[in-house]
Parts: C-alpha cells; sequence; structure tokens
C-alpha cells in the first residue's frame, strides 16, 4: 500500500536529478510513486527530453539515503500492474520453450 503522505523518496530526486540517457535534467513531473515497502519506495522516472524510462529504488534510513536504479522500456502504467503480479515459474518457461520448439516457430 502507498503512503500518499510519505514523500521522503522524492529527497533521492535531488541525488538521480539527470537522465542516463541524454543527461537532460529530471522533471518532478515525471517521477510517479508505484510502490513501497518499508523502507524501500520504488519510483517510476520519465524524461520529458528524450522520454526514456528509468526504475529507481529508494531507502532512506537512520545511516542516510541509498538508491539504486535501472533503465527500463516499461511505462508507470506497465510497472504499477507487472508489480503485483505473480513472478513467472521456472516450469512456465520451460512449459513456453517446449512449445516453441516442438511447434518450430520461428521469431524472423
Amino acid at each position: 500500500m502507498i503512503d500518499k503522505n510519505n514523500q521522503t523518496w522524492r529527497l533521492a530526486l535531488k541525488f538521480v536529478s539527470r537522465c542516463p540517457i541524454c543527461s537532460h535534467e529530471y522533471s518532478q513531473k515525471g517521477a510517479r510513486l508505484f510502490a513501497e515497502k518499508d523502507p524501500a519506495s520504488l519510483v517510476h522516472l520519465n524524461c520529458a527530453n528524450c522520454q526514456s524510462n528509468f526504475i529507481l529504488m529508494v531507502m532512506v534510513g537512520k545511516h542516510g539515503l541509498s538508491s539504486v536504479g535501472t533503465v527500463t522500456d516499461l511505462t508507470f502504467e506497465d510497472v504499477s500492474r507487472l508489480y503485483t503480479k505473480e513472478p513467472i515459474e521456472i516450469d512456465e518457461v520451460l512449459n513456453y520453450y517446449e512449445n516453441i520448439r516442438k511447434n518450430k516457430i520461428s521469431f524472423n
């Protein structure tokens, strides 16, 4: 559940202030919280300049702020929806692979 009053994750935006793709400065409007689980907040950032997306995990603790992020092609809507889904099991992946192989499906 997201606590609408908890804005500590916004502090991290001062440290992650530029897009890793084009170096354009992030706007506060492009940052949206999609999940919280104490002490971590998961934030989706969208660059207004190049439209790239970035997922940032922010943790604020008694020893300071820590963050890690990654560039992604997922939109805010994608991460919000997928975050709540169950993980894919290895058997599902193997069944999918076997189906592709058995039916000789090509992705070329």
